[in-house]
């Protein structure tokens, strides 16, 4: 799945919701957070959630830990392009967790 097809399957209709960058990759931000993007070189999308959550995501196999700058993102994972049908989903969460931290 690429950028454009995760848009398509996350409208931008949310209030908020745009397209921007992080990385110098294509990103989706709520009110200035970061969502989730499409990351290349895991073949895998990134959404941050609480850090619990990733642990969670981890410990269960749903996702996997992201740290390709040798440093542990404590609030991102990684879910693996297996799990592309649920990617909306995710990416409804990470919009969720988004507007709880921006309040």
């Amino acid at each position: 799945m690429n950028f454009e097809d995760l848009c398509d399957n996350f409208p931008l209709d949310h209030d908020g919701v745009v397209v921007s960058t992080m990385m110098g990759t294509k990103c989706l931000r709520y009110e200035g957070a970061f969502i989730g993007m499409m990351f290349d070189r895991a073949d895998a999308l990134i959404i941050k959630v609480s850090a619990a959550r990733v642990n969670e995501l981890c410990d269960s196999g749903q996702g996997l830990e992201f740290n390709f700058t040798k440093k542990r993102f404590k609030e991102w994972v990684l879910i693996p392009s297996e799990d592309e049908d649920e990617y909306a989903d995710y990416m409804l969460e990470a919009l969720e967790y988004a507007k709880l931290s921006a309040k």
